[in-house]
């Protein structure tokens, strides 16, 4: 176990902003992370846990409490009625959870591939690309309350599944991740082309991937294009990905604005059919709403390659981007009456902040 005070956290997010926490701990077991807990909890200290780092804003101020970052990372794998069983430790990075099914031959998570993280925060978020959810092969998670230290297996009721959300999301969920087991099946091409076509991933009409290696070498290729495969070279790719969760409007919300734009630019707006209503492209309402791709604020800005990640330019601030988030928020919904909301996590000094934007209305 690795324990270090007043320790810089920027250096642990892909945005590479943010304060110091006050106490820093990486475990590589769960009797670790256990004797992480009980320590915070016995010096009343809130605790955060921390993956890879990819969907986490910290505040310029820090975190006043014990950030423990895990690091078990295993990975064991078990054939059963046609499909296979993996498990995965929580501090695995969920990539490499994703190339491994694909070279097995299996579908479930081919189009997650590239998305970073750890495959525990990848659960906790729900996260998704291409019509695929994590959400839709999971199984079962071991669980582990922060201060009771009390053991659960959390099934699908109990994760409260939603768009880019799970229960554990939330600021005042007391679990942590400490395992998870998702159920992948043989990859089958129609199927792929199918879902990915139907959610606006146009490019496996020519190029149709035969195997499930091929499908993941497109999405790679797609997200490099734009921006979403981190490059320590590249400030285009030095963001939490996707900032704002694409809007879900209803079937009646979507007509009206697809009319307005049809007069307006004489083509159809980017929709998708989905869970309570129709999903509209958040990165399309902010180009639409004057902020384009390479937008700059202060010391933070749109990527050149992708008008939905807010980026570190060099020398940001996390004022810096919560501002410009705030901006582009209050643009959106002057120009269409829709209020978007982040998709990251902000750490304040006491914990997790929920809305840490100042709203429109």
């Amino acid at each position: 176990m690795r324990i270090e005070e007043n320790h810089g956290l920027a250096q642990h997010t892909t945005l590479g902003v943010g304060g110091k926490a006050r106490r820093y701990v990486e475990v590589e077991t769960a009797g670790e992370l256990v004797d992480a807990l009980k320590g915070a909890h016995e010096a009343h200290l809130p605790v955060f846990i921390l993956g890879g780092g990819s969907n986490v804003l910290v505040g310029d101020e820090g975190f006043e409490g014990v950030v423990i970052r895990l690091g078990m990372k295993g990975m064991t794998w078990e054939s059963r009625e046609g499909s296979e069983i993996v498990r995965v430790d929580a501090g695995a990075k969920f990539d490499d959870v994703v190339a491994e099914s694909c070279r097995r031959g299996l579908a479930g998570i081919e189009s997650l591939s590239g998305i970073p993280g750890s495959a525990g925060g990848a659960l906790v978020q729900n996260i998704g690309a291409y019509g695929q959810e994590i959400s839709e092969c999971f199984v079962s998670a071991r669980v582990i309350h922060r201060e009771t230290l009390e053991e659960a297996e959390f099934g699908r009721e109990a994760m409260a599944f939603g768009y880019r959300h799970t229960a554990l999301k939330s600021a005042n969920s007391p679990w942590v991740v400490t395992s998870l087991t998702l159920r992948l099946v043989p990859y089958d091409m129609q199927t792929a082309v199918k879902r990915c076509e139907a959610h606006g991933f146009k490019r496996l009409a020519v190029n149709r991937p035969r195997c499930a290696e091929a499908l993941r070498e497109v999405v790679l290729e797609t997200r490099r294009s734009k921006g979403m495969v981190y490059d320590e070279k590249d400030v285009n790719t030095h963001s939490v990905g996707s900032f704002f969760v694409n809007p879900v409007v209803s079937e009646k919300d979507a007509q009206r604005h697809n009319a307005a734009n049809i007069l307006r630019n004489q083509k159809p707006m980017p929709s998708y059919p989905c869970e309570g209503g129709v999903k509209l492209s958040a990165a399309w309402l902010i180009e639409q709403s004057g902020f384009s791709r390479g937008f700059l604020h202060r010391g933070a800005g749109l990527s050149a390659l992708h008008s939905l990640a807010i980026i570190n330019r060099g020398g940001a601030t996390s004022a810096d981007v919560v501002s410009l988030a705030e901006e582009i928020v209050r643009g959106v919904y002057k120009y269409f009456r829709i209020e978007l909301c982040p998709e990251v996590v902000y750490l304040g000094p006491r914990g997790v902040v929920e809305p840490f934007l100042k709203p429109v209305q």
